[in-house]
């Protein structure tokens, strides 16, 4: 998360799902558009969303990388599949409370800070840590005044 990789894979706008499988090998599934067949250059099939285990990337273009989000998650960690271990696991575990992920991101020296944005729902908080990486962080009872935002997804968005 302080960096923005993924093991091998630093990840960039430009980017294809071509060059993603030949790093990580074959998704596991891809779904496409309206079910269209994907085709590298078939404008048609896009938008397209590759699954390597729970973490998607989104691919707007046969050449252009979305982002890379996951709102899934297995036995409350993100999965990325055989290709893909998470070094950040602990961090990234679903349901951890803001508050808890705050202090042990401090502990560990990873910069995060907090988002303001328009069209924010009241409930839900958005952190960013210092490699790009946003973390959700939802209530489910926006009445509860006293419900901790614990986390429910996290995504890495492709810069320009």
């Amino acid at each position: 998360m302080q960096t923005g990789r993924l093991g091998r894979l630093a990840p960039v706008r430009n980017f294809s799902l071509e060059a993603l499988t030949a790093i990580l090998g074959r998704p596991d599934c891809v779904e496409t558009r309206d079910g269209i067949p994907y085709e590298a250059e078939s404008p048609d099939c896009f938008p397209v969303i590759a699954c390597y285990g729970t973490l998607e990337f989104h691919f707007d273009s046969g050449q252009t990388l979305y982002c890379i989000f996951c709102d899934a998650f297995v036995s409350r960690v993100p999965c990325g599949g055989l290709q893909i271990r998470f070094m950040d696991a602990a961090l990234l575990r679903h349901g951890r409370s803001m508050s808890d992920f705050l202090r042990d991101a401090q502990a560990r020296g990873l910069p995060v800070q907090q988002e303001c944005r328009p069209g924010l729902l009241p409930y839900a908080r958005v952190l960013t840590t210092s490699g790009g990486v946003e973390l959700g962080f939802e209530v489910d009872d926006p009445e509860d005044a006293g419900e901790m935002p614990t986390l429910r997804w996290f995504s890495w968005t492709a810069g320009v």
